[in-house]
């Protein structure tokens, strides 16, 4: 990893339109402190749930979501599909486990200086190189896991029981 310090918009646009950026992902967050984490793990940490109950309360959350939803939504995902779902959630506010990234700086600038009242950061990851870096999986056990598919979102992400990172784009963007 490494940390390049910008103190100025002119600074910001010389580094990310180079071409050692091409090809990159880009997340914003308002906080330079914050780890990369999705906000569902911030909120279980800020507000001391225990691990062993997070699955537990993030089905929760995700079900009075989904039974709130009509309420302000014009299309509602199909019932299984829980990827949509979930963008859908993050997209308006809710706590989930989806880390958000973009193709564009720019996007991702707005992220973090949106709201900042301290140091932000935009993360930038070359993701071929993340492929031989973590355990990012789109198979297990000969199955295709990403939380796309019905039922994966409930089998392999919810219990926690392996380590993995997968990546993809709901089919509907927000």
């Amino acid at each position: 990893m490494r940390v390049i310090k910008l103190d100025s918009w002119s600074e910001l646009q010389q580094t990310i339109t180079g071409s050692e950026f091409r090809s990159w992902a880009f997340r914003g967050q308002s906080d330079a402190h914050w780890n990369l984490e999705p906000t569902l793990t911030r909120y279980f940490i800020n507000y001391k749930i225990h691990p062993d109950v997070w699955s537990k309360q993030e089905k929760r959350v995700f079900r009075i979501f989904k039974r709130k939803a009509h309420q302000f939504l014009d299309h509602l995902p199909k019932d299984d599909d829980a990827f949509e779902w979930l963008a859908i959630m993050q997209h308006h506010g809710a706590p989930t486990r989806l880390l958000d990234f973009t193709w564009s700086p720019y996007v991702a600038t707005f992220f973090a200086l949106h709201n900042a009242t301290t140091n932000a950061a935009i993360w930038a990851i070359s993701t071929p190189k993340l492929k031989n870096s973590v355990p990012l999986r789109e198979e297990l056990d000969g199955k295709e896991i990403g939380p796309w598919k019905a039922g994966n979102y409930e089998q392999y992400f919810i219990p926690n029981q392996f380590d993995f990172i997968t990546q993809g784009e709901p089919y509907r963007m927000n």
